[in-house]
């Protein structure tokens, strides 16, 4: 019987991609609707991993690169509910975190065993889902993740592909802020090379990191973004670098370094670290494709 792997919002962004890296696997993959399952109450939780027979849950409720309130609350309150519920049913879980748990730290990566200090809600909210995990079961993963280049939904990425496609002010970008970025494909991968590993009876448990290789400035990864646009013909608006006051920085909630360093990935896992470069401009093609198949208002809107 193949076992059976629950991914518990396979219907935003991230959870598209985790689920894309399944799809020609053996498992067979729970993918319910949000609206499905009361993803707050223990209780529904436990009866539906009990019916469906969940070896592994795959916890992306509530996760979004910049969560608003309401995804806030909804990862906290279904964190609690799936805790209670892996509980009574010995699943495991791996839960999506970010790099929002840190804070204002002058350090350059964060590793697994930096101590966690957000500075904002966001970075609050992943920090308490976790927590509840940690206090509650022996066999769960917590997956951090650094900046995500994802081209659907409304995430950071998309966002900067739509600026600098459109005309505009110049924009403001600027070394202060660094970070580690990484692909929700690769995101997807890893997810489906640990679900493997601990079917075959890994061990390794806790937080893990997940981060490209080679870190850069916001600066420096606009630069490159712009440089496929500009080669593609689309490029439309420049950017300046500027130095951020301590105020502007705070005003932000997010920690001055977004990169994460991946020992445990790579010492527990056999992750192979790679490069934010490497499918960056067949990534940025494919969203310029999308764009070209859209309806002009659309587009533009």
């Amino acid at each position: 019987m193949a076992n059976k792997i629950l991914i518990t919002d396979a219907h935003c962004p991230v959870g598209k991609a985790i689920h894309r890296a399944f799809e020609h696997s053996s498992y067979t993959v729970l993918t319910p609707l949000v609206d499905n399952v009361d993803w707050e109450s223990a209780a529904a939780i436990t009866e539906y991993l009990e019916d469906n027979n969940v070896d592994i849950v795959i916890n992306t409720t509530g996760w979004q690169e910049t969560p608003d309130v309401g995804h806030q609350l909804q990862m906290v309150d279904a964190a609690k509910a799936l805790a209670s519920a892996a509980v009574n049913t010995q699943c495991v879980v791996i839960h999506l975190s970010s790099y929002r748990v840190f804070g204002g730290e002058n350090k350059s990566a964060y590793d697994e065993l930096d101590k966690p200090l957000p500075l904002g809600p966001a970075g609050r909210a992943f920090l308490e889902a976790e927590r509840v995990f940690e206090r509650a079961l022996s066999r769960y993963i917590c997956l951090r993740v650094s900046w995500v280049l994802d081209i659907d939904g409304e995430s950071v990425f998309r966002r900067l592909l739509q600026d600098l496609v459109t005309d505009g002010e110049a924009l403001v970008v600027t070394h202060q802020r660094r970070g580690s970025p990484i692909s929700a494909t690769e995101i997807g991968r890893v997810i489906f090379a640990m679900v493997n590993q601990i079917l075959c009876g890994s061990d390794n448990w806790g937080v893990f990191h997940l981060s490209s290789g080679d870190p850069c400035s916001s600066a420096e990864f606009t630069e490159a973004v712009a440089d496929i646009l500009q080669r593609e013909g689309v490029l439309k608006r420049q950017w300046s670098v500027e130095s951020l006051s301590d105020e502007e920085l705070a005003v932000q909630g997010e920690p001055d370094s977004a990169a994460l360093t991946v020992r445990r990935c790579r010492d527990n896992f056999g992750y192979q670290i790679r490069s934010w470069r490497q499918g960056l401009t067949g990534l940025i093609r494919t969203w310029l494709e999308q764009q070209e198949a859209k309806p002009k208002s659309d587009v533009t809107s």
